[in-house]
């Protein structure tokens, strides 16, 4: 009897061991998350209280508002991404200061312009290159050459293309402009590659902010937005990379000629 106590005793300190471990786990984990990015959150919170006449698009997958500004009436529609990955903070700055120029500014009278600065806001407010689902949303697109994983087996793609709510409004964005040129805005590396039938547009950019011009990142990139809008839908695109430890006042006068550049340029 002494005996059945004793291990009733043990397997009952054993669960309540348990349950008090994954709680303190869960509030660690969202405790850490809360405080990775404190610079992300208040961009995010900065976009969302800005006085700019936003769309609200879509939704993330932690139901987070992915915003977009429409400028302009045109058929020349260019299409602006920031934030794919969230720990690219600059990047999505960088489009959400070139939105509140760009809304002051004459737009050429043929020209359409889509600012999305917060593709993946979930992952910007946790300082995350994924979203929230633990997914890298720039690997999640249904080309020819998606796989689950890179060769590093820590870039989760997710479980299938498509999957991620914010890929999905990527999409459903291009299905609804047709947009003539994209530019999605990354860091560290520093570059302006391209995509598809976008090398004079990259070279035109180039000739603002002086990075070097590559139609080969240097690496594998299965999934990619590039794959799929440049490659496969033979949109010209452009990943525009910034430096690496770069201030926002560091890119900011060249990079907003580039991004003009990008709205202006016409193909001869």
């Amino acid at each position: 009897m002494i005996g059945s106590f004793s291990r009733l005793r043990n397997a009952t300190l054993l669960v309540l061991l348990t349950l008090i471990t994954v709680q303190c786990s869960s509030l660690f984990k969202s405790k850490t998350a809360g405080e990775l990015s404190p610079q992300g959150q208040a961009l995010f919170r900065e976009v969302a209280e800005s006085d700019l006449p936003w769309t609200v698009w879509d939704k993330s997958v932690q139901q987070r508002d992915i915003y977009l500004l429409e400028l302009g009436s045109g058929e020349d529609v260019t299409v602006i991404f920031g934030g794919f990955h969230g720990n690219e903070r600059l990047g999505a700055e960088l489009v959400f200061r070139f939105a509140e120029y760009l809304y002051r500014e004459q737009l050429p009278a043929d020209a359409r312009v889509i600012l999305v600065p917060v593709v993946n806001p979930d992952g910007l407010v946790a300082g995350t290159r994924s979203n929230a689902g633990r997914v890298d949303v720039n690997r999640n697109f249904p080309t020819a050459n998606w796989q689950p994983y890179d060769g590093s087996r820590q870039n989760y793609h997710g479980p299938s293309p498509a999957s991620e709510p914010e890929t999905r409004a990527v999409m459903a964005l291009l299905d609804k402009y047709h947009p003539r040129k994209i530019v999605s805005v990354h860091t560290p590396l520093e570059v302006v590659n391209y995509d598809g039938p976008g090398q004079a547009l990259a070279e035109a950019m180039a000739r603002h902010n002086g990075y070097p011009v590559k139609a080969d990142i240097g690496y594998p990139t299965p999934g990619s937005f590039g794959t799929y809008a440049g490659v496969e839908k033979q949109i010209p695109v452009i990943t525009l990379e910034l430096p690496r430890r770069a201030t926002f006042g560091d890119i900011w006068p060249a990079n907003r000629e580039a991004l003009w550049e990008a709205v202006r340029f016409r193909e001869e």
